[in-house]
């Protein structure tokens, strides 16, 4: 009954165990209040979702739901989705659900693509980037359709097809305000066009990017940067005073906000390098020396040194290259370090990528793995439930024969009590001398030890000695003699009372008192000294022999 109890509550246990390793509610709901926030709260989104603890152990349908709004808040603050790899299970998962929920779906190839755009696997982006667009269009989903939009035309400009890129962007422009919020697609298009050599179309594009640079959403990136490019095409087709006019017109702009302030370095610079082109050697040194004011990029830097260089050319008629050679130096011992955190990076992103690998576990698997490890936790119990009872049953048996080995050895005490009996009895009738009973033992040297043979208790080996234990005059007396236990052994040979029990003890079985085990060895209590010698495993069946056969 106890053990049935036990058993009883070892599976409890189990089964609590398996309870507790299943996803709780509290995942889900965190999952499920990440989404109500992520269109106003990203951010906060991201961080209820850092909350949720068992990751791998969701359900199919949440694990999707938990990396496509993962996806979803990283995008929404503008971060890479490089390492959303996961949100290609959410595809699809979304894509093979049945019924289809159609919003999700989209959501996650959108985003998917995103993923697929990050990581540089182009063909793939597209492929569901077409298909996202197209969807888009259909359900009339104006958000999405320009999201769309400006990716397939991001995509274009990337890949170096202009004319892609000018379809999407007129498409983009024709549902989306006109030429009012989309300057940095129009400025990209135009440097693309510009590095081609048509010039032309390069200006077309600038034009309408800074038509509505006081008034559109993005009039901050039309004044930073497609002014300033429009204003440096100028200045290099030979436009030289309009390229002037517009810079200091950028420069004038500036001056009356402090949203651009850390950006006056490209219009100083190109100022100087545009009177430098007219001659006029003071006013682009004006600029230089105000270019040198500010903290700036290695490119940058290098630009502003060869500049400098030429000016100084120009100015005194010598080149002065220390400063290229320091910089080059320096270039050379941060590219070192960044290739040496490159490095490091990449082998973060390996592990990131080797773990969540691990995260892709479906449900079924998970519940196969509790299964087998149900019914291994229960052959492990059985087993040790079959050993406790095999270990019961040994020690019960060692017990029985430890007490049968006692009664064996008390009995044949009282033999030998008797016959030393007897034979005194009939000595004193037939007036004998009396029996041999002293034994002298004698070692390596002259020394000796005489001693009554029934007092002696045991003999042990000592480093190059043996100690002889007797009972003598109502006290155990110890001696030591220089020899060997192997010695004394064949001294005592003719007595068979005295056996080995260990390869450093004999003992005088008349003298022992109780047979014990201790730690599931046999141990054998000498009378008087209260010492308990140990009987090896080899020696075991010696003693045993000799209380059977005396």
């Amino acid at each position: 009954m106890c053990e049935l109890c036990a058993m009883k509550k070892i599976l409890w246990t189990l089964a609590g165990m398996i309870a507790l390793t299943s996803c709780g509610n509290s995942d889900k709901q965190y999952i499920s209040e990440a989404e109500a926030l992520i269109s106003e709260k990203p951010d906060s989104a991201l961080y209820v979702l850092n909350q949720v603890e068992n990751v791998g152990r969701l359900p199919d349908e949440w694990l999707a739901r938990y990396w496509l709004t993962t996806a979803e808040a990283h995008a929404a603050m503008n971060q890479s989705l490089s390492e959303d790899s996961m949100v290609a299970f959410a595809f699809s998962y979304f894509q093979h659900h049945q019924p289809i929920d159609s919003v999700r779906l989209r959501k996650a190839r959108s985003f998917t693509s995103s993923y697929y755009w990050w990581t540089e696997r182009e063909d793939e982006a597209k492929k569901l980037m077409v298909q996202s667009l197209e969807e888009s269009r259909k359900a009339a989903n104006h958000p999405e359709t320009v999201s769309m939009l400006c990716g397939m035309a991001k995509l274009a400009l990337k890949n170096n097809n202009q004319k892609e890129a000018k379809q999407y962007v007129d498409e983009l422009l024709s549902i989306d305000g006109g030429d009012k919020n989309h300057a940095q697609l129009l400025n990209a298009l135009a440097v693309n066009y510009y590095y081609e050599g048509k010039i032309d179309s390069a200006i077309v594009m600038f034009k309408r990017a800074i038509a509505f640079r006081d008034t559109a959403k993005d009039s901050v990136y039309v004044w930073r940067d497609a002014m300033r490019n429009y204003a440096d095409l100028l200045i290099d087709i030979g436009r030289i005073d309009e390229g002037i006019a517009m810079h200091e017109d950028i420069m004038a702009h500036y001056s009356r906000s402090k949203e651009y302030s850390g950006n006056e370095l490209g219009p100083l610079f190109s100022l100087s390098h545009a009177w430098l082109l007219k001659g006029n050697k003071e006013r682009a040194q004006h600029y230089m020396n105000k270019v040198e004011e500010y903290d700036m990029s290695n490119s940058t830097r290098f630009c502003v040194i060869g500049h400098r260089m030429v000016l100084d050319y120009a100015t005194t008629g010598r080149y002065n290259i220390t400063d290229m050679a320091e910089f080059a130096n320096d270039i050379r011992n941060r590219m070192n370090k960044r290739q040496a955190v490159e490095k490091a990076k990449e082998r973060s992103i390996q592990n990131l990528r080797e773990h969540e690998l691990l995260l892709t576990v479906s449900r079924q698997r998970q519940l196969i793995f509790f299964l087998l490890l149900t019914v291994g936790l229960l052959a492990i119990i059985i087993a040790l439930s079959v050993l406790a009872r095999r270990r019961k049953r040994l020690l019960r048996e060692k017990e029985e024969e430890m007490q049968q080995l006692n009664d064996q050895l008390q009995k044949m005490q009282k033999m030998a009590e008797q016959r030393a009996k007897m034979v005194e009895a009939e000595r004193k009738a037939d007036d004998a001398p009396a029996a041999e009973s002293t034994v002298t033992l004698t070692g390596t040297t002259s020394d000796t030890i005489t001693l009554e043979i029934s007092n002696l208790l045991y003999v042990e080996a000592v480093g190059n000695y043996v100690k002889v234990c007797q009972w003598l005059g109502g006290k155990v007396q110890t001696d030591m003699l220089r020899a060997t236990s192997k010695q004394m052994e064949d001294e005592l040979h003719g007595y068979p009372m005295v056996v080995r029990c260990h390869r450093a003890f004999l003992v005088n079985l008349a003298q022992v008192e109780k047979i014990v085990s201790k730690a599931g060895t046999m141990q054998l209590l000498v009378r008087h000294s209260e010492e308990c010698l140990p009987v090896s495993r080899s020696n075991m069946a010696g003693i045993k022999d000799a209380i059977k056969s005396l």
